[in-house]
C-alpha cells in the first residue's frame, strides 16, 4: 500500500510538470496569434483578391496590340471621359499608335481650351494634338459635387497606381454583383463590388455588353470591352515600352555579338601569349659567380666586369696590359 502511494505520488508529480509546460507552451502559442492579429480587421482584408490573366503585351518579346489600343480609346472616350481625366497624356503621343495625326486633329479639335487672345483676355480656342487630353471638369470641387462628393481619379497611371495592375483592374471592371444577403445595403451612389476596398465603390457598372459598337466589328462583350481599355491604359502608363522593348532587344544582340567575337580571339589571336613559356639560360660562367652557400656573388661579378672594360681601356690606349 506505500508503494502503490508513494507510485501514485510520483505520477501525479510528473502529470502537473509536463501540464504546467503545455499549458505554458499554449499560452506562448495564444499570446503570439493574438498580438499578429490584434484584434482588429483591417478593411484591405474586406475584399476579393483578384485573379490572374495571361496580358501578351506583358512578355518581354510582345508588343501592344494596336487594334486593341484603338478600341480601348474607343472605350474610354465613349465610357471613361465623362467621369475621369487623362490629364498627362498628350494628344500627339496617340499619332500612329492608335490613330493618324490627321484624326487626332480633328478630335482634338472637338473640344475647347482656355487661351488668351492678343490683349490678354481669356477666350477659347479650338484644341490641338499638342494639348492634354481634356478634362470633363473644370476644377475638383465640381468633381466632387457631381459624383456625390468622391472625385473621380485620373487614369493615366492607374495601371501602375493599383496593385495588381491589370489583373486588378479587369476584376474591379467585371466584378461588379448584386448586395449579398445580411450585408449593409450601399449608401446612395455607391454600388458593391467585392474586388474593391471595403466592397462599396463610388463608381456604378459601365461596362455592359454592347456598351460600345467597335469600329472593327469586334463583338463587344463586357470581358472583350475591359480587355481593350485595360491595355489602353496599360499603354497609357507605358507608352514607350515598344520603343523600350526593341532597344533591350538590339543592346541584347549586340552584347552577344562582341562576347562572341571576344571569345573567337581569345581562342585565335591570343592563345600564343596564354601558352607562352620564358625558358631562362645560364650564362657560361654562372657557376663561378654562385658562392657556396647559393648566394650570387656580386663583389666576384661586378669585379670581372671592371676587369674587362680596363682590358678594354688599355688596348684602346695601345698599352699592352
Amino acid at each position: 500500500s506505500g508503494h502503490a502511494t508513494w507510485h501514485t505520488a510520483i505520477s501525479s508529480g510528473i502529470n502537473a510538470e509536463y501540464g504546467g509546460a503545455i499549458g505554458l507552451l499554449g499560452a506562448v502559442v495564444c499570446s503570439v496569434g493574438a498580438s499578429l492579429v490584434d484584434g482588429q480587421i483591417s478593411a484591405d482584408e474586406l475584399e476579393l483578391h483578384h485573379g490572374h490573366m495571361h496580358w501578351e503585351h506583358k512578355e518581354w518579346n510582345k508588343s501592344y496590340d494596336h487594334a486593341a489600343l484603338r478600341r480601348g480609346f474607343q472605350v474610354y472616350k465613349e465610357v471613361c471621359q465623362a467621369c475621369h481625366s487623362m490629364n498627362y497624356m498628350y494628344w500627339r503621343v496617340h499619332t500612329d499608335v492608335t490613330h493618324t495625326k490627321e484624326e487626332l486633329k480633328a478630335m482634338a479639335a472637338e473640344y475647347m481650351y482656355p487661351a488668351t487672345d492678343d490683349d490678354g483676355n481669356a477666350i477659347e480656342r479650338p484644341g490641338d494634338i499638342q494639348d492634354f487630353m481634356p478634362n470633363p471638369y473644370p476644377n475638383s470641387i465640381k468633381a466632387r459635387l457631381a459624383n456625390n462628393g468622391a472625385e473621380p481619379p485620373d487614369i493615366t497611371l492607374i495601371n501602375v497606381a493599383r496593385e495588381g495592375g491589370e489583373d486588378y483592374l479587369f476584376s474591379l471592371l467585371t466584378g461588379y454583383e448584386d448586395v449579398p444577403a445580411g450585408q449593409a445595403p450601399p449608401a446612395e451612389g455607391q454600388a458593391y463590388n467585392p474586388y474593391f476596398h471595403g466592397y462599396y465603390i463610388g463608381m456604378a457598372q459601365q461596362l455592359y455588353n454592347e456598351s460600345v459598337d467597335y469600329e472593327d466589328g469586334t463583338i463587344p462583350y463586357q470581358s472583350q470591352i475591359a480587355k481593350d481599355v485595360i491595355q489602353y491604359l496599360a499603354w497609357t502608363a507605358h507608352p514607350y515600352m515598344d520603343e523600350t522593348k526593341m532597344y533591350g532587344m538590339k543592346v541584347m544582340a549586340s552584347m552577344m555579338a562582341l562576347a562572341g567575337g571576344t571569345y573567337f580571339l581569345m581562342r585565335t589571336r591570343r592563345s600564343h601569349l596564354r601558352l607562352r613559356q620564358i625558358n631562362y639560360v645560364a650564362a657560361e660562367n654562372h657557376n663561378n659567380l654562385i658562392a657556396k652557400d647559393g648566394v650570387v656573388n656580386n663583389v666576384s661579378k661586378y669585379k670581372q666586369v671592371d676587369s674587362t672594360f680596363e682590358k678594354m681601356a688599355a688596348q684602346s690606349k695601345g698599352v699592352p696590359k
